[in-house]
């Protein structure tokens, strides 16, 4: 190889050695886990992040929170350390802390204690530390809390009739992973027929279809995963009368009812009937004249009193001086 080319080699690799280090030195590298973080609830958890940098006074180290499933993007800021002072504005303050402090030393992980079912969600490190502003200077860990399922409700109808169908529902409002729904009968004497029961043991539905009087009792959910389990219940009450007794029984009662109110139709026809065919024939009407009939301004005269009462009245009178002749005349009219 000529003389000249060997130099020229020898300045490129110790051009490309310079630019390297150059490089390195303006860039930061964190580094997080891509799977999801995991934790039971009520447990402390680390949350890793490392970096690369050569930190300096204007090193910067920040952590946000994005609960649930919400964008990572509107993440608050719940840690931030710089000028060697740390600072915790967020709600986790007190159940948070660093890992290595300072976090100089390439580890900017924390540690989260006695976790929640609100703690699960995102969480975003970054790492400034100017002039080094290339690379990348932030990275965002998923954590995911574990716990049992809630104690689920149970749903449905608890009375129905034979040959109608029934759905239960049974759900529980917390479970990390999703529990699984299975229902049974409480104290069932024989298996009820598996065609006549679907079940759903994601969702926690149960359909009973086709009921029989073997279906009345009650039904127990069980909610579980591999953290643990809790169940809830209903109760059904199968009665005897179908759905064709009812519209039977309906029709039934109807007729029922046309004849009642038939009958009392006719028997106030008859009643009134009746009544009319016994009405005197000889009540007085507007128009008649009666031969007995006392004329408009005539008095009837007086009944004849017998002829003791007569004698009565004579001797009272007689007994009265001066009056015989005025009583006797009194007498003659009454007489007549």
């Amino acid at each position: 190889m000529a003389p000249n080319m060997v130099f020229w080699n020898h300045r490129l690799s110790c051009f490309l050695i310079v630019m390297l280090s150059f490089s390195c030195g303006m860039c930061v590298e964190v580094t997080v886990p891509h799977d999801p973080v995991m934790q039971q609830r009520g447990l402390n958890v680390e949350i890793p992040c490392r970096y690369k940098t050569s930190v300096d006074n204007a090193f910067v180290l920040e952590w946000r929170f994005a609960a649930g499933s919400t964008s990572p993007d509107t993440g608050t800021q719940i840690l931030y350390f710089s000028n060697n002072k740390l600072y915790k504005p967020g709600a986790q303050a007190e159940r948070l802390s660093l890992v290595q402090y300072p976090p100089r030393l390439g580890d900017a992980s924390i540690r989260l204690n006695n976790i929640r079912a609100s703690d699960a969600g995102a969480y975003i490190c970054e790492v400034n530390n100017p002039p080094d502003f290339y690379g990348t200077g932030s990275g965002t860990v998923h954590l995911t809390v574990l716990m049992p399922p809630s104690t689920p409700v149970c749903k449905g109808t608890t009375s129905a009739s034979v040959g109608s169908d029934v759905t239960f529902s049974c759900s529980s409002s917390e479970g990390v992973p999703p529990p699984i729904y299975s229902w049974i009968q409480q104290d069932a004497k024989q298996p009820l027929p598996p065609s006549n029961m679907v079940q759903n043991q994601e969702k926690g539905t149960l359909i009973l279809t086709n009921l029989t009087l073997q279906f009345s009792g009650t039904y127990i959910c069980t909610a579980s995963n591999e953290f643990g389990h809790h169940s809830c219940q209903i109760s059904l009450h199968v009665t005897g009368i179908g759905k064709a007794g009812a519209v039977a029984g309906a029709l039934i009662g109807a007729i029922l009812a046309l004849f009642l109110l038939g009958a009392i139709v006719l028997y106030i026809l008859h009643y009134r009937k009746n009544k009319t065919a016994k009405k005197p024939q000889s009540e007085y009407s507007g128009n008649e004249i009666r031969e007995d009939a006392t004329a408009p301004g005539i008095f009837k005269p007086l009944e004849r009193r017998d002829s003791k009462s007569e004698s009565k009245l004579l001797e009272n009178v007689s007994s009265r001086p001066g009056s015989v002749s005025t009583t006797k005349s009194q007498l003659k009219n009454i007489i007549v």
